[in-house]
């Protein structure tokens, strides 16, 4: 199973808050014996960060957005950091819905607080992201929608 991560990760504390997450999650993988199961897919690992760079940001843009939804297609759901704003991320929750795509959201501190139309295409939503427990209910969730996808399948 492809979980697809999107998240801002443009500022110091983006940056160690992925760390961190990735971290947890990977661990959470580990302890219910599914890790070779799952595969987090990360946007900037397949795109450049061209943010802080207008000329670069304009020529690649179209480049970058086909990489990215091509990248959430191949994957069976979303996770989605609501937390910064990320004009980016909602754009891709709403494409994730569009397309049939379970989205988690998932926040430092409370989901209630994203765009009404982001909670709207929310399969579930988990705050405190970064406490043990509330990973917990994450890795439940996906491995809910993985039992669900292998039972469609037949697996």
């Amino acid at each position: 199973m492809k979980v697809y991560f999107a998240h801002p990760c443009f500022t110091d504390k983006q940056i160690e808050f992925k760390k961190v997450f990735l971290k947890m999650i990977s661990h959470a993988f580990e302890h219910i014996k599914i890790t070779n199961e799952m595969v987090i897919i990360d946007p900037f690992d397949y795109t450049p960060n061209v943010e802080n760079d207008i000329g670069t940001k304009l020529h690649m843009s179209g480049k970058i957005m086909e990489k990215c939804l091509q990248l959430l297609v191949e994957c069976d759901i979303m996770i989605a950091l609501i937390d910064g704003d990320d004009t980016g991320t909602a754009f891709e929750a709403g494409y994730a819905n569009a397309i049939n795509k379970p989205v988690i959201l998932i926040s430092e501190t409370l989901c209630n607080s994203a765009n009404a139309m982001l909670i709207g295409s929310a399969k579930a939503m988990i705050d405190n992201i970064l406490d043990e427990d509330q990973m917990k209910k994450l890795i439940l969730a996906i491995k809910s929608f993985h039992d669900g996808i292998r039972a469609e399948n037949g697996s």
